[in-house]
């Protein structure tokens, strides 16, 4: 699957495995946490711009976080999202970059 971080400037491919947060960090994209990436702050949510449907659904713990701080239904928390393993491009922005 390609992910794609839509910036101000530009848009990047995401490489690597795991979660969303990890590929925004490897390639030095700053996600907002305050919680080190365990699911409990909700501060590193981020808005899917197209190919939400491959994802699979948040699970229920990640639901109940994402519930709690009132997120868009296009939301999903970076640290606990994880890619399937397809052909489909997932494109991903937040409100700081």
């Amino acid at each position: 699957m390609t992910v794609v971080a839509r910036t101000r400037q530009r848009d990047l491919v995401l490489q690597g495995r795991g979660t969303l947060m990890a590929r925004c960090l490897a390639l030095g994209l700053p996600v907002a946490s305050a919680c080190s990436g365990r699911g409990a702050c909700g501060k590193c949510v981020m808005t899917i711009l197209e190919g939400a449907e491959a994802l699979r659904p948040p699970a229920v713990h990640e639901a109940s976080v994402l519930a709690r701080n009132g997120a868009m239904g296009n939301q999903r928390l970076s640290c606990q999202c994880r890619m399937p393993s397809s052909k489909a491009e997932l494109v991903i922005t937040t409100g700081y970059w």
